[in-house]
């Protein structure tokens, strides 16, 4: 059967205390991945068909509601196609980054985020965010009182309407002025036991992950007084520049083998917890993050960090390579310079691996996209105005209208690249066919694929005529490039943009010196003579261009999906072609895996690091460092085991057209590569997919209440701080978070697979009914400060999808609500 892959890549922008929203957000997401993951870790194809999400899943004591009724949405599609999904990228910035760190720790390691329920509800208050000693006692700032309280009758009430909210609003005013009002060893506590609640019922070796799937997480903070960098001019040669701009990255990946590679694990929690810390530091509310608050809080916990050395060294290379030293570096907000960090998904997302046929979206969580906007017209901004605005406003809501631009420019890229494939497909197909000494049987030994190839290469350098010569002067280029690539990975180090480009001038020299590049042809009586093995330049691209190697397997299999629905009704051709796409899984493996596996010794390392402490490497010592690395890479030892999977699988039972096409895609890629490098250049080639772009806000889930971030959220007030002064309002946006995150998940699977949802028949309103009063059911007993609104939303989908009131009821066995903390339960020194 076919199968298709569901990435989403998400951006979760800052908003203070709607972080509440996006933790309901980040709940259904994570419910959405886990059934597809239950769905399809069940081999037997009529099992999952039949069973229920239950029947699969053990029970562990996690809470499980809309995870069966996403079930039912891949069962359905299941009939006709095998679609996954899965979480690859996740980028955060301020609360968005919090909630992307614990999300992306659940994704990695099959963990829940059922206990911080508590977190957020009760602990996300200004009184559990407020030093003990710095609140407001009795008679701290009375005269504060009928000022408060005045302004309170005028017009306070229309911007906090709750009770509860204008009282705590009165006790922050009170409080510690001129300092950061809210501690941050206080969250990092909060943060900490939320990471190690997670670990709580969770299964060893979990993961929602696909094996060969990489989880990328990117936080964005800001470096409060910067770094130097070098910036390579012509006149003068550098000049030095501040970034004040930083990323952290974490991954986990599980390789096939079964070793598993984490940044997600309990030993990597304080990295994962400084970079939650750090990128919420909103100014003026948490003082700036450091490394030593976090090393404080854990030797008061009596907690190590087993991996601090390899934290520090591996997500502050820059500073570091300035002469800063990490640990007593501030960082604040990551939302101040980078609230939409929608580059570092887009940049994520390229140069993955596309096993099938791939649906990659970017799914950026805007909670209010309309709050925080300065309005146009009328008079002018005053002075005060004018300041707020430069250092808050304007930053925080910058357009994403470049990055979404540069998005659909790739995805027309992209399509360009499949037209040009479509169209000279039959022209490449009569070429191969006078390669390919083919019959009825056809099953080509491994030696008779190598010289089919050869002769595939050197007849599409024929037909291209001159466009071959820059062809060939881009694969070398993209070769040297990926050289100074790997000698800077492999070293360890961080240099400069000017220390770059010297090392990549060094490399040019080295191949300019040893004929190499720019290429050359040798020409015999006025006529060009055919490269041989022995041509320099042939040599090296043999010895050294992997990517060449990535791109044709990936073309063969991207062939293989196109064939999957010429034969969809054929159950022999499709277990063939299962098959035939595992085993070339397993070559692009090996392929992958090369360079990490084989290179990466300690002598490699030490050199590449020595070069890169010259500066400029000399000819001999770039020599010296490939003539060890050469024969470690063995890619032509590496062509040999893929000629001899690929011969195997040609003697399988498919029928004969179709191990026709897959033998002309494989031996003729040349033919299209030739055409297809130029067009995407070597950075975006290995990545052929279209990358689409969805929302989850308020403003586009409308399945039951429209109007947006204005009808339905409560946070959004008092400049997106409300929620930390009522647990109502941090009740009502949590729940708004699942049911709106429910409605576009629907949205979004459905439009990755809409004719296999079509043919399926499912009532689709009826579904998200369905999953709206799930989430009423299994949250009812937790909101006890919002009965009103789960009242309306109970009647509202009652009669809009035409279900029961009745039937929307408390589960059994659900603990009793933890009492609201409304304005009656202050203290009486701090009413």
């Amino acid at each position: 059967m076919k199968e298709k892959e569901l990435r989403l890549a998400l951006v979760c922008y800052g908003g203070v205390s709607l972080a509440v929203y996006m933790y309901g957000v980040s709940r259904e997401v994570l419910k959405l991945v886990r059934a597809s993951r239950v769905y399809h870790r069940e081999p037997d194809h009529q099992r999952r068909q039949s069973a229920s999400f239950s029947d699969l899943e053990p029970g562990n004591g996690r809470e499980c509601d809309t995870e069966e009724l996403y079930f039912e949405l891949l069962q359905a599609i299941g009939g006709t196609l095998e679609l996954r999904v899965f979480v690859d990228t996740i980028a955060g910035a301020s609360a968005g980054g919090i909630n992307g760190v614990l999300l992306a720790r659940a994704l990695a390691h099959d963990l829940s985020l059922d206990q911080h329920r508590k977190m957020w509800l009760e602990q996300a208050d200004i009184l559990s965010l407020m030093d003990e000693e710095h609140i407001a006692g009795r008679w701290s700032k009375l005269f504060m009182k009928p000022v408060f309280w005045a302004i309170n009758n005028r017009w306070l009430s229309r911007f906090a309407p709750d009770a509860e909210m204008r009282q705590k609003l009165l006790l922050f005013t009170r409080s510690r002025w001129f300092k950061p009002p809210f501690s941050g060893e206080l969250l990092t506590n909060m943060l900490l036991d939320a990471c190690r609640a997670m670990e709580k019922d969770a299964a060893p070796g979990g993961t929602l992950l696909p094996f060969g799937h990489k989880l990328e997480l990117i936080v964005s903070v800001t470096d409060f007084y910067g770094y130097t960098q070098n910036i390579p001019l012509h006149d003068p040669p550098s000049i030095r520049e501040r970034e004040h701009r930083h990323v952290l990255k974490f991954y986990y990946l599980q390789h096939p083998g079964g070793q598993t590679d984490t940044d997600f694990d309990s030993d990597h929690v304080p990295g994962l917890i400084f970079a939650a810390r750090a990128t919420s530091s909103f100014p003026g509310a948490f003082p700036p993050a450091e490394i030593g608050e976090i090393d404080l809080v854990l030797e008061r916990r009596g907690e190590a960090w087993p991996t601090r050395a390899d934290f520090l060294s591996g997500n502050f290379k820059p500073l570091i390579a300035s002469g800063a030293d990490p640990v007593k570096t501030s960082f604040i907000d990551g939302s101040v310079l980078n609230n939409k960090p929608f580059g570092e998904a887009i940049a994520s997302l390229r140069g993955r691996p596309a096993y099938r046929e791939v649906d990659r979206r970017i799914v950026y969580i805007d909670p209010d996209p309309e709050g925080g906007h300065l309005e146009a017209g009328g008079m002018p901004p005053g002075f005060f105005h004018t300041i707020r605005g430069a250092l808050s406003d304007i930053p925080r809501n910058q357009p994403v209208r470049d990055e979404l631009e540069s998005v659909h420019e790739f995805s027309e890229r992209v399509r360009q690249y499949r037209r040009i494939v479509a169209a000279t497909r039959p022209h490449v197909a009569e070429r191969v066919r006078e390669l390919v000494e083919s019959g009825p049987q056809i099953a080509p030994s491994p030696h008779a694929l190598a010289n089919w190839r050869d002769k595939a290469n050197s007849q599409s350098a024929v037909e291209a005529g001159y466009a071959y010569d820059g062809y060939i002067q881009l694969k070398v280029s993209s070769v040297l490039d990926r050289l100074a690539t790997f000698f800077i990975e492999v070293s360890g180090s961080m240099p400069q943009p000017s220390m770059r480009q010297k090392l990549a001038r060094s490399i040019e020299e080295w191949a300019h010196q040893r004929d190499i590049f720019p290429v050359r042809w040798t020409r015999v009586d006025g006529q060009i003579e055919t490269p041989t093995a022995a041509t320099s330049w042939v040599r090296f691209l043999r010895d050294f261009d992997l990517n060449f190697r990535v791109r044709r397997l990936r073309f063969v299999i991207r062939r293989l999906n196109e064939l999957y629905e010429e034969h969809a009704g054929d159950t022999d051709s499709t277990n063939a072609l299962d098959d035939f796409k595992t085993s070339l899984y397993e070559c692009l493996e090996l392929l992958n895996s090369r360079p990490a596996s084989r290179i990466r010794t300690p002598e490699v390392i030490a050199l590449c690091a020595e070069m890169l402490a010259d500066g400029a490497p000399t000819p001999d010592a770039i020599d010296a460092l490939l003539r060890k690395v050469g024969p470690m890479l063995d890619l032509v030892g590496a062509d040999h085991i893929i000629d001899q999977t690929i011969s195997v699988m040609s003697g399988s039972y498919l029928p004969y057209a179709v191990r026709l096409e897959l033998i002309h895609a494989f031996v003729g890629f040349s033919f299209f590569d030739v055409l297809t490098l130029p067009l995407n250049k070597w950075n975006d080639l290995d990545d052929v997919d279209t990358v689409q772009i969805d929302r989850i806000s308020p403003e586009d889930a409308k399945a039951i209440r429209s109007g947006g971030a204005r009808a339905t959220l409560m946070g959004r007030d008092l400049g997106h701080f409300a929620a930390f002064f009522s647990r109502r309002a941090r009740e009502n946006d949590y729940l708004w978070g699942r049911l709106h995150t429910a409605d576009r998940l629907v949205d979004i699977v459905v439009s990755a697979a809409a004719p296999n949802v079509a043919a399926s028949g499912i009532d689709l309103p009826k579904l998200k009914g369905r999953l709206f009063r799930a989430i009423l059911a299994a949250e009812k007993p937790y909101l006890s400060a919002v009965p009103d609104l789960v009242r309306d939303l109970e009647h509202e989908i009652a009669t809009r999808f035409n279900i029961d009131i009745e039937d929307i009821a408390e589960r059994p066995g659900e603990p009793a609500a933890e009492p609201a903390q409304g304005m009656t339960e202050l203290a009486p020194d701090r009413a």
